[in-house]
This record gives C-alpha cells, sequence and structure tokens, in this order.
C-alpha cells in the first residue's frame, strides 16, 4: 500500500517545545533554515537535534547550501529529514515572505533529493520554514509528516497563535505548492504541483 504523501499529526501536548523534540528523534537529520539563529526556537532545535543537525542560513547560495545537506547525508544510513528553522514571525522582520522560504527550501532539497533520494520529510508544521519544509516535501512527491502541537497551532507575524482544522492545513501546503508553478521553476515542478494535488484532493 503507498503511503499517503501528506499526514499532518497533532501533538499530544499544546506546548512547541515537545514537537520539536519529536521532530529531532524522527528525523535521522535535522536541518535548520534560518536569518535568525538565536532565536529561543533555534537554540531549542539545535539541542534536541545535536549531533545530527545542520545550520543553513538563508542567505546561503543553493547549491552549496545542498552540498552540506549532502555531505551529512552521506555518513548515515537513512534518508528521512526533519526540516525546521524560523517562522513567519522572525522571517517577515528579515524581508521573507512565505512564498520566498517555500521556494528556497523547496529548490535546496529538490538538489538534495537529485544527489541522494529521500525518503521521507518530517516539520513541525509552523509557519515559515516548517511549512516550506512541508510543502516542498509534498512537491517533491516526498512522503511528509507534519506534526503541530494540540489543537493544530500556529503562530504568525502578529504573535498570535491560532487553532486550524486538518482541511486547512492541508489547503495551506497545496496552495504553497501552487505557488511554486513559477518560470524560474523547472518544468517537473508542474508535474510534481499536480500529483499533490491529486493526493491531496
Amino acid at each position: 500500500m503507498t503511503p499517503e504523501l501528506l499526514t499532518i499529526v497533532e501533538h499530544a501536548s499544546p506546548h512547541y517545545a515537545p514537537r520539536t523534540w519529536h521532530n529531532a528523534a524522527t528525523g535521522d537529520l535535522t536541518i535548520a533554515f534560518a536569518v535568525d539563529f538565536t532565536t529561543a526556537g533555534e537554540r531549542l532545535t539545535r539541542k534536541a537535534s545535536t549531533p545530527n543537525y545542520v545550520g543553513i542560513p538563508l542567505e546561503m547560495d543553493i547549491p552549496a547550501a545542498a552540498q552540506a545537506i549532502l555531505r551529512e547525508l552521506a555518513s548515515r544510513s537513512g534518508c528521512c529529514l526533519n526540516i525546521a528553522g524560523n517562522g513567519i514571525r522572525t522571517l517577515s522582520r528579515h524581508g521573507w515572505e512565505q512564498s520566498r522560504a517555500n521556494a528556497y527550501v523547496y529548490r535546496v532539497l529538490d538538489l538534495v533529493h537529485r544527489g541522494l533520494r529521500l525518503e521521507r520529510i518530517v516539520s513541525g508544521g509552523q509557519t515559515g520554514i516548517d511549512m516550506a519544509g512541508g510543502v516542498a516535501g509534498v512537491a517533491l512527491g516526498i512522503p511528509t509528516e507534519l506534526t503541530l502541537p494540540k489543537g493544530l497551532i500556529q503562530r504568525y507575524a502578529d504573535g498570535v497563535d491560532r487553532c486550524f482544522t486538518e482541511a486547512q492545513i492541508r489547503q495551506q501546503v497545496i496552495d504553497g505548492v501552487a505557488g511554486l508553478v513559477k518560470p524560474e521553476v523547472s518544468s517537473a515542478r508542474e508535474r510534481y504541483a499536480k500529483q499533490a494535488q491529486d493526493f491531496l484532493s
């Protein structure tokens, strides 16, 4: 039986830290994409993931970022990535919108996936990089799991936590995948977007 491409998981805890530890333990390697590695969330991600942790500054050249990840994966038998990083509240202060984060993470993971076939993507399902990881995973046809705090909580640029339904989280991913279909992305992008829509419909 083919596993569902996108799985939404509601953690038993309404707090952010427990699902951070959960995702770090689930992935063979945690990739943290950030403009600010000093936030409380990024410090916790590093603590929970070390030694299986790679920090990728968002200003890093895309091929260089992919190579850094591939080097770390080469020494591991598994191919499950935990995608973590800044939420949209932090990203927006540095001029990053969700669509830009989606495109960056997708392009990096596309190169990684070409170099070493990824088997699974996990993330915390938050705004910003977590969601970008979910979008990239689905766009690339990789089984993807998003684990959010109880209530399917997400925090936005205004700092307010909001609860969503599973259908709404899925729609965020669908919209993110659709938003990747632009001239600067490979023609394969359209094929992946169609596959994602078929899986999620």
